[in-house]
C-alpha cells in the first residue's frame, strides 16, 4: 500500500496551508472556487477533444512498445535536513548610566510602597475577575493530536512525492480508436496531478496545468474509477486530504471541470497515519453502454455489447483505525454515499483491492489480515438464489486463500492479483475466481516476479493490461523504486521478461 523510505506523522489542522514542501505551492481555493476553471485545474484531457462518443471506460489503450525502456537505475535525491541552530540570547544585563543606582531619598522609598500596594490590590481584583469569567465562558483547548506528517530529510524536492499515491483510469472513444491510459500521482509539491498515455507509448502532461487537488495529505492513497453511461464518460478520484478526510473529485467529457463529489458530504475520517488502505472498484458491467472493443479482461472476449446490468454504481473501502476497514457505496444516478459494512482484524496500513466488475454476481475484496498474509473474500449478490452454508448470500465469506506479504503491501488487480513480498519483489498471481472454490495457482506459469528493480517497501502500486500494435496484449505495473520516481514495468500478457523505464514527472 503506502509506505515512505521512514515516516512521521505531523497534523494539519486546516486544509488553508499545507505543510511545507520546500517549493511553491498554491493555497487552498475557497469551495466554490476550488475546482472552477478560474482556479487552473483543468481536466487531463486535451482541449482539442471536444466531446467525443464515449466507449471504454476500462483501462485500455492501443500501445507501442518503446524500443528504449531499459532498466531502470534508481537514483537518490532526497532533500537533506538541517537543524538550525537556536539563536543565542544574552542575559547579561545592560550598563546604564550611574544616576541610575544612586542612593534614593526617604520620599521616594514611601512613595514607591505605596505605589505598589495599590497596583497589587487592584491587579488580583480583576485577575481573579478574569479568571473566574474565562473559567465560565470560554471552553478549553482540545489537545493537539500526535505528529503525523513525514520529516524534511525525507520529502523529495524532485519527481514525483516520496510515498506518491498510483492509480490508473481510462480515457477512450469510440471514433478515436483506442483512446489514453490517465495515471493519476502525487507531485513533489504535494498536487495530485495526472499524466497520460499515448498510443505511441509516450507520456504527456504531469505539469501544473494538469493539477487535480490541492489538498491531498502527504503521502496519500489515490483511487480512480472510470466508467462511461447515457453517453458521457466520467472519472471519480478518492484521495485522504489534509484533515484526514475522505474525498472525492470528479470530471466528465461533457463538463472538463473537475467537481467536488457527493461522498465529501458524509466527512468519513480516515486512520490519521502516512500509510492507509482505501481503494475503490465499480461494480456491476464495468464496460459502458456502447459497442467497443477493450482490454482483455479474465472471462470475457475483447467485444461486448450493451450493459446487461440494472444496478451499477462504485463500492470504496478505506482504513478507519490500525486494524479496521469501512465501506461505503454509491448507485449510479444518486446524489449520496450510504455506510455499508465493517470489517474488522485488518491491517489498516496495508493495501486493500478489489474486483468487482466481471461476470456473475460475486464480487471480491482484498486484505492483509494480521499475520501479512493476503486474505479473498468474496459476496454473492444475487438475492434470488437460495443460499447453503458454504454459499451463502450477500454475506462477505473468507475464501481461505492465504498469500504472504510484506507487511504494509499494497494490492492491485487485473487479470493477475499484485501484491509485494517479504522480499519486496512484486508478485503476480493468476486467481481463479469461483467464491468458495477460489484458488491460487500452483503452476508456475501462473505466477511470476516482477524482474528489475524492487519497490520501496509499502510502495503504492497500480497494475492495468492494454492491446499493443502488434495484435497482442501486455501487462503494466506502476510502482516506486527510488523516492522520487514512478517506475513502468511492462510484459507480454502471456510470457516473456519484463523492461523498465521511468515516468517522466516534471519537476515544476
Amino acid at each position: 500500500m503506502q509506505h515512505f523510505t521512514e515516516s512521521f506523522h505531523q497534523d494539519e489542522k486546516k486544509p488553508i496551508e499545507l505543510p511545507d514542501r520546500t517549493s511553491t505551492y498554491s493555497p487552498l481555493p475557497k469551495k466554490d472556487e476550488a475546482f472552477s476553471p478560474a482556479a487552473g485545474i483543468v481536466s487531463p484531457m486535451t482541449s482539442d477533444l471536444a466531446s467525443p462518443d464515449p466507449a471504454s471506460p476500462g483501462l485500455e489503450s492501443l500501445r507501442t512498445p518503446d524500443p528504449t525502456e531499459k532498466e531502470y537505475t534508481p537514483h537518490s535525491t532526497e532533500k537533506e535536513y538541517f537543524e538550525q541552530p537556536a539563536l543565542e540570547v544574552s542575559d547579561r544585563k545592560p550598563v546604564g548610566s550611574r544616576n541610575l543606582w544612586r542612593k534614593p531619598s526617604l520620599f521616594w522609598i514611601v512613595g514607591l510602597v505605596a505605589c505598589l500596594v495599590i497596583g497589587l490590590a487592584i491587579g488580583l481584583g480583576v485577575g481573579l475577575t478574569r479568571k473566574s469569567s474565562s473559567a465560565s465562558s470560554a471552553p478549553a483547548k482540545p489537545v493537539p493530536p500526535a505528529p503525523t506528517s513525514i520529516p524534511q530529510n525525507f520529502l523529495s524536492t524532485v519527481g514525483a512525492f516520496n510515498g506518491s499515491g498510483i492509480a490508473l483510469a481510462s480515457e477512450s472513444y469510440a471514433n478515436g480508436g483506442y483512446g489514453a491510459i490517465v495515471m493519476y500521482f502525487q507531485h513533489h509539491t504535494g498536487q495530485l496531478r495526472s499524466a497520460q498515455l499515448a498510443s505511441d507509448g509516450t507520456w504527456q502532461g504531469g505539469d501544473i496545468t494538469d493539477v487535480v487537488a490541492i489538498d491531498a495529505k502527504n503521502g496519500t492513497p489515490i483511487a480512480a474509477v472510470a466508467y462511461a453511461r447515457n453517453q458521457t464518460s466520467t472519472w471519480h478520484i478518492f484521495y485522504i486530504n489534509v484533515n484526514n478526510t475522505i474525498t472525492e473529485v470528479i470530471n466528465d467529457n461533457t463538463t472538463n471541470v473537475w467537481r467536488e463529489g457527493p461522498i465529501n458530504d458524509l466527512h468519513r475520517q480516515a486512520m490519521n497515519d502516512p500509510n492507509v488502505g482505501l481503494e475503490a472498484c465499480w461494480y456491476g458491467s464495468f464496460y459502458s453502454d456502447a459497442a467497443y472493443n477493450h482490454s482483455p479482461v479474465p472471462g470475457q472476449t475483447t467485444t461486448t455489447g450493451n450493459s446487461s446490468d440494472q444496478t451499477v454504481g462504485i463500492h470504496l473501502w478505506y482504513a478507519s483505525n490500525a486494524t479496521t476497514f469501512d465501506s461505503v457505496g454509491w448507485t449510479y444516478g444518486d446524489d449520496t454515499w450510504t455506510e455499508q459494512q465493517t470489517f474488522n482484524d485488518y491491517n489498516g496500513h496495508a493495501g486493500v483491492g478489489c474486483y468487482s466488475w466481471g461476470p456473475g454476481s460475486d464480487t471480491y475484496v482484498f486484505f492483509v489480515n494480521m499475520d501479512n498474509q493476503v486474505n479473498i473474500l468474496w459476496k454473492e449478490l444475487n438475492t434470488t438464489l437460495t443460499g447453503n452454508s458454504t454459499h451463502p448470500i450477500n454475506v462477505w465469506t473468507n475464501s481461505n486463500i492465504s498469500i504472504p506479504v510484506v507487511q504494509n503491501s499494497s494490492m492491485g488487480y487485473t487479470n493477475y492479483l499484485y501484491v509485494q513480498n517479504p522480499d519486496l519483489s512484486i508478485s503476480g498471481f493468476n486467481v481463479t475466481f469461483a467464491a468458495e472454490n477460489t484458488t491460487i495457482p500452483s503452476d508456475p506459469d501462473d505466477t511470476f516476479v516482477i524482474n528489475g528493480p524492487k519497490g520501496l517497501s509499502g510502495t503504492h502500486l497500480s497494475v492495468t493490461s492494454l492491446p499493443d500494435s502488434s495484435g497482442g496484449s501486455s501487462l503494466l505495473a506502476f510502482y516506486q523504486t527510488n523516492g522520487t520516481d514512478i517506475t513502468e514495468f511492462v510484459r507480454d500478457l502471456d510470457a516473456g521478461q519484463w523492461t523498465s523505464s521511468s515516468v517522466p514527472i516534471p519537476n515544476s
